[in-house]
C-alpha cells in the first residue's frame, strides 16, 4: 500500500515537471501579469488624487458660494447705511450725534464683512471701467474728463479677485462744448 501511495505522489510530480517545462515562459507570463497590475493601481492612484483635487474644490466652490450669499443679502443694509448717511448731508445740528453713529456703525459693518474678504470698489475720480462700474448717467463737466467718475449712486464690492456688485456710477462726458456762431445765430434767431 505504501508503494500504491508513492507511486501516486509520484505521478503528482511528473505533472508538475510538465507545468513547469519552460520556466522562461511562466516568468514572462508572472511579470506581465505584475506589469498590467502595476498599471492598475497607478490608474487607482491616479484616479483617487484627481477625486481628491474635485473634493478640494468642490468644498472651495462651496464656501465662496456661501459667502457670496450671505454678503450679497448684507449689501442692501450697506445701502441703507449709506443712503441716510449721503441724505442727511453737512447737518451741524442735533442729528449730528446720529449721523455719526450711522457712519460708525457702517465701517464696523464693513470691517466685519471684510473678514470674510469683501473689499470696496473706489470709483469717484476713477476712470469708468465697464468691468468695475455700471454708468448710469453721463454728464458735461468743467472739472473731471471725459470718463472719470464723477459720483458713486451705489457702491460696488469685490469678494477677493471677483466682482460681487459693480459700483453704479454717473461719469463725465468732458467738457461742455461751446455753441458754435452758427448754432447761436440760429438760437438768437429762434429766440428773436
Amino acid at each position: 500500500m505504501e508503494e500504491e501511495d508513492t507511486k501516486i505522489v509520484d505521478d503528482d510530480d511528473s505533472e508538475n515537471d510538465e507545468i513547469v517545462s519552460d520556466p522562461d515562459e511562466i516568468i514572462l507570463d508572472l511579470e506581465g501579469k505584475l506589469e498590467d497590475e502595476r498599471e492598475r493601481l497607478l490608474r487607482t492612484a491616479a484616479e483617487l488624487e484627481n477625486v481628491r483635487k474635485r473634493c478640494i474644490r468642490d468644498v472651495s466652490n462651496a464656501i465662496t458660494r456661501g459667502r457670496i450669499d450671505v454678503l450679497n443679502s448684507m449689501l442692501p443694509t450697506i445701502d441703507a447705511l449709506d443712503l441716510a448717511l449721503k441724505s442727511a448731508g453737512d447737518d451741524d445740528g442735533p442729528a449730528r450725534a446720529v449721523l455719526d453713529g450711522v457712519s460708525m456703525v457702517r465701517k464696523q459693518f464693513l470691517v466685519s464683512m471684510e473678514q470674510f474678504g469683501l473689499k470696496l470698489i473706489e470709483s469717484v475720480g476713477k476712470v469708468f471701467d465697464p468691468v468695475f462700474h455700471e454708468a448710469v448717467a453721463q454728464i458735461p463737466s468743467e472739472d473731471h474728463d471725459s470718463g472719470e467718475i464723477i459720483e458713486e449712486m451705489r457702491a460696488g464690492y469685490m469678494l477677493g479677485d471677483r466682482l460681487l456688485r459693480a459700483s453704479m456710477v454717473i461719469v463725465s462726458s468732458g467738457k461742455p462744448e461751446e455753441p458754435t456762431e452758427t448754432e447761436e445765430s440760429h438760437t438768437e434767431e429762434s429766440n428773436g
